[in-house]
C-alpha cells in the first residue's frame, strides 16, 4: 500500500461516492477549519485508489497533532485494507513527529433497536475497535455521547429507500397530525437562498437565549454555504396567517364545535392569536429554517431552528417532511438527524431531543468512537487536562453571558 498526497478534487470525488464518505472528510470542510493546516492523502494498491484521509494539522498551546475527522475513508469491512491504511496513517504521524494522532471512524459499532438494545444477530464491527487497539491506538471508550469527544458517536438516521408514502407512514401520530394541521392553516416549506440566512441566525439567537450557547454569525453560515456549494441546501418554513385565520373560521362555521364549548373557545383564542401574530410579523412570516448538507447517498441536518413565537405550530415537522422528499429526489438514502446523547431513558436531561428525532421513524446508530495514537503520552495528557479546563471555563462564560440576556429579556 502506497500513501501519497493527492489533489483536493480527487479526494472529494472519492469521498462523495464511498459508503464510508462523510462531509467532514472533504476538502470543503477543510476550507472552514481556519486554525488547521489540511493535508489530503490517498492510499494506493498499485495504481488503484483504495482509501483517502483528510488530515487537519494543528499546533496549539505547545502541542502538535493530526486529526482525521470521522477517520480515513476506506472499506472497513476489508480488515487487510484497513490495517494497511491505518499503518500508513500512523507512519505519516511518525514522520511529522506529532504528539498525537486522533481519529473517530464513522464505523457502526453494532445494530440496535430504537431503544438502544442490541439486535440479536445484527451487524457488529467491534473488530475494528480491536484492530485499532492492536495498532497502538487508545480508545476513549463506549461512554456517554457528551463526554468531551470531538464528534458525537450517536445519531438517528431515517432510511429513505422506501417510498415517500411509506416513510411518512412511519412518522409518529403526533408528527402526522401536525402535518395534516399544516395543510389547513397554511404552513409550507420552500428552498431557501443566501438571503434567508438572517432568518436562520435570528431563530438560532432566540434558542441561544433559552439554552445559553453562543449563536453563529451570518458570516459563518455564508462561508458554509459557499464552501459546500451545491452540496449545501437551506430550507425555510413559512405560514400564511390569512389562511390560518380563514381555516379556523371555517372550522368554527362548520358547527363541529357546536356541542363542545371548551373546544370552541380554544379555537376562538387560536384565531385571535393568529391575528395578533399577523399584526406583529406580517401575512406570511418565516417560522423555521434549516441548513443541511448532502453528499452522495447521505445528508446531514446541521442547523435547524424555529421561531419561538410560533412554537405551537410545530413548524420543524413540516420542514423535515419537505427536506425528506427533496433529499430523496436527489438520491439521498440516509437522512442523518445529527446527534443525541445515546441514552433513551426519560431521566436523561437530553431525552427530549431523542424523543423528537425518533418520532420520524429513524434508526438508532452508534459509531465506535474516538481513538488516539500517542507519540508523547505525557505531553498529550497535560494538554488534554489544560484543554478540558479551558473549554469548561469557556462554556460557563458563554452560558453566563447568554443566561443574563435571557433574564433581562
Amino acid at each position: 500500500m502506497i500513501c501519497k498526497s493527492i489533489p483536493a478534487s480527487q479526494l472529494d470525488s472519492f469521498v462523495r461516492i464511498h459508503p464510508y464518505g462523510h462531509y467532514m472528510k472533504t476538502s470543503m470542510w477543510a476550507k472552514l477549519q481556519k486554525h488547521n493546516q489540511p493535508h489530503f492523502y490517498g492510499f494506493y494498491d498499485q495504481d488503484e485508489l483504495k482509501g483517502t484521509a483528510m488530515i487537519l494539522e494543528r499546533k496549539q498551546l505547545g502541542i502538535h497533532y493530526f486529526y482525521v475527522p470521522w477517520g480515513p475513508c476506506l472499506d472497513y469491512s476489508d480488515s487487510d485494507l484497513s490495517e494497511q491504511c491505518l499503518r500508513g496513517l500512523i507512519q505519516l504521524a511518525e514522520n511529522a513527529k506529532v504528539d498525537f494522532l486522533r481519529i473517530d471512524p464513522n464505523v457502526l459499532r453494532m445494530e440496535r433497536d430504537i431503544k438502544g438494545n442490541p439486535i440479536e444477530g445484527g451487524e457488529n464491527h467491534e473488530d475494528v475497535t480491536a484492530l485499532l487497539k492492536s495498532l497502538g491506538f487508545v480508545h476513549k471508550g463506549y461512554g456517554y455521547a457528551y463526554n468531551g469527544s470531538w464528534v458525537n458517536r450517536y445519531t438517528l438516521i431515517i432510511d429513505l429507500s422506501p417510498s415517500l408514502e411509506e416513510i411518512v407512514k412511519h412518522f409518529s401520530k403526533a408528527r402526522q397530525n401536525s402535518l395534516r394541521r399544516h395543510a389547513v392553516i397554511g404552513v409550507s416549506t420552500r428552498l431557501g437562498t443566501v438571503e434567508d440566512i438572517p432568518q436562520l441566525c435570528e431563530f438560532e439567537r432566540q434558542l441561544s437565549q433559552i439554552q445559553g450557547f453562543k449563536p453563529h454569525t451570518e458570516t459563518f453560515f455564508q462561508d458554509l454555504l459557499e464552501a459546500f456549494g451545491e452540496h449545501a441546501v437551506l430550507y425555510v418554513t413559512e405560514i400564511d396567517l390569512d389562511q390560518m385565520i380563514n381555516g379556523i373560521q371555517q372550522e368554527i362555521d362548520s358547527g363541529k364545535y357546536h356541542k363542545d364549548p371548551e373546544a370552541l373557545q380554544s379555537k376562538l383564542k387560536e384565531k385571535e392569536k393568529a391575528a395578533d401574530l399577523k399584526a406583529r410579523y406580517g401575512t406570511k412570516p418565516a417560522i423555521a429554517a434549516g441548513l443541511f448538507l448532502r453528499l452522495g447517498e447521505q445528508s446531514w441536518d446541521l442547523y435547524t431552528y424555529n421561531h419561538k413565537d410560533f412554537n405551537f405550530i410545530k413548524a420543524v415537522d413540516n420542514l423535515h417532511r419537505f427536506a425528506v422528499e427533496d433529499m430523496k429526489n436527489h438520491g439521498v438514502l440516509h437522512y442523518d438527524m445529527c446527534g443525541f446523547s445515546g441514552v433513551t431513558e426519560k431521566s436523561d436531561p437530553h431525552f427530549g431531543l431523542y424523543d423528537y428525532k425518533r418520532s420520524f421513524g429513524s434508526i438508532y446508530t452508534e459509531r465506535i468512537g474516538e481513538f488516539d495514537y500517542l507519540r508523547h503520552p505525557q505531553r498529550t495528557a497535560r494538554w488534554k487536562k489544560a484543554d478540558r479546563f479551558r473549554r469548561r471555563v469557556k462554556r460557563k462564560l458563554i452560558a453566563l453571558h447568554y443566561g443574563k440576556q435571557e433574564k433581562q429579556a
